[in-house]
């Protein structure tokens, strides 16, 4: 906890929060609405061409322009209020209260995840045409560099730091991939021009879709409830790996067109292969110090 650490230390954490905080209230909204009309009005053409080409793909872009337009405000406005509630905990952290830390830590794994999640479509259908830096990046990188200088800024011993920065790493990235896995299943199930059939090897992405979301759910609520050093964290991260793993894994064997399934599958099985480690489970439920 940063109680342990010195005044001096905890001043220029909590600093570094503040700033991300009012990054996420006055940067974060306008660099992820601005994104919107470029990334849809690239995918709209895109389906056009499609279309007149006579491409079976064209019919499974048609729910990708409306959730495109829909996720990144949403992700923005959640940046958003995180940033609020960083600024009304920022005196409470400096203090050290243990009730800020988990609190601290989802607020700032908000923008990570949501940036994390705007960097593919941006890459897709701007980078690919126009190249140049994805503004996804900053939105991501406001989040993640006072995430881990709050982790490991705290006055522990090596292991400690080792095993918090690889488990709320762990937890973060796949947090964001089942995210946007979860997107892409969605986008494919109900775009499908067979629905309200479920055509061949279609039916898995309904799985896919909600067992995903449901495991990045978890891996959210994991990173808050482990922040907090609470057994129930544990479980809760322990059954998001599960979930990851065995949907990933079940939607990439039957749809295996590219490998962001197995990717999932592999994140979510490195979170439980970690938290079954006894060692793991220890260091994130004790306090210790250095």
């Amino acid at each position: 906890m940063l109680r342990s650490t010195s005044s001096q230390v905890r001043l220029i954490v909590v600093s570094l929060v503040v700033v991300a905080a009012i990054l996420m209230i006055a940067l974060v909204p306008f660099i992820g609405f601005d994104m919107v009309n470029p990334i849809v009005k690239a995918q709209q053409a895109r389906i056009e061409k499609f279309t007149a080409e006579g491409n079976p793909q064209a019919p499974l872009l048609t729910y990708t322009v409306w959730l495109v337009s829909f996720f990144f405000p949403f992700w923005s406005t959640m940046s958003f209020i995180a940033g609020i509630v960083l600024l009304v905990i920022a005196l409470p952290l400096y203090r050290g209260e243990r009730w800020t830390r988990g609190l601290a830590l989802l607020c700032l794994a908000t923008p990570s995840i949501g940036g994390a999640y705007m960097i593919v479509p941006w890459m897709n259908f701007i980078g690919s045409a126009q190249g140049g830096f994805p503004p996804a990046v900053i939105i991501m990188t406001i989040g993640l560099i006072p995430y881990f200088t709050l982790l490991l800024a705290e006055k522990v011993d090596p292991t400690q730091k080792i095993v918090d920065f690889l488990v709320f790493l762990m937890l973060g990235v796949t947090a964001a991939e089942n995210f946007a896995n979860g997107h892409a299943a969605f986008r494919i199930l109900f775009g499908h021009p067979a629905r309200p059939l479920f055509a061949e090897g279609i039916a898995i992405t309904y799985f896919g879709w909600l067992a995903l979301w449901v495991g990045m759910a978890l891996c959210i609520a994991a990173i808050y409830l482990l922040g907090e050093k609470k057994v129930s964290g544990w479980y809760a991260g322990l059954i998001g790996g599960l979930v990851t793993w065995v949907a990933s894994g079940a939607t990439h064997y039957v749809r295996h067109a590219t490998n962001d399934y197995l990717y999932g599958s592999l994140m979510g099985l490195s979170i439980v292969v970690m938290l079954l480690i006894p060692l793991f489970k220890k260091r994130l439920l004790t306090e210790y110090s250095e």
